[in-house]
């Protein structure tokens, strides 16, 4: 019979793979293009930033169901550093030195509507 201490130890390290997992083992996508636009929302349902992107993406990157396919997210209600606000104030500055970038998508914004941006990769 194990002590309630040690049940209490072992749901705590199942807690934390559980956690861990999804994060490592989905796979995500590169998205590269030149950026033409970003528009920023706050205050509504999404509080974000909208990165459009030229040329378009393939219909149902990442599964997405938006039209038109050009179209990424950056959430700002992540807490996890870098944070939504730090993607932003990258892609801002990188558009404003006239650099191109990519993008690391995963997962779907706006009601399944836009990929959703993760990583920011300034390339030249």
């Amino acid at each position: 019979m194990h002590s309630s201490g040690s049940f209490r130890r072992a749901l705590g390290i199942l807690a934390a793979i559980t956690t861990l997992v999804p994060a490592i083992g989905l796979a995500s996508t590169q998205v590269s293009g030149t950026v033409q636009s970003i528009s920023i929302y706050a205050g509504t349902a999404t509080t974000g930033a909208e990165v459009i992107i030229s040329p378009a993406l393939p219909n149902g990157t990442e599964g997405c169901s938006g039209t038109p396919a050009n179209t990424l997210f950056i959430d700002f209600s992540s807490t996890v550093q870098p944070d939504g606000r730090a993607l932003y104030a990258t892609v801002l500055a990188a558009l404003l030195a006239g650099k191109q970038m990519n993008f690391g998508v995963l997962g779907c914004a706006l009601n399944g509507a836009v990929p959703l941006v993760y990583r920011v990769d300034v390339v030249s």
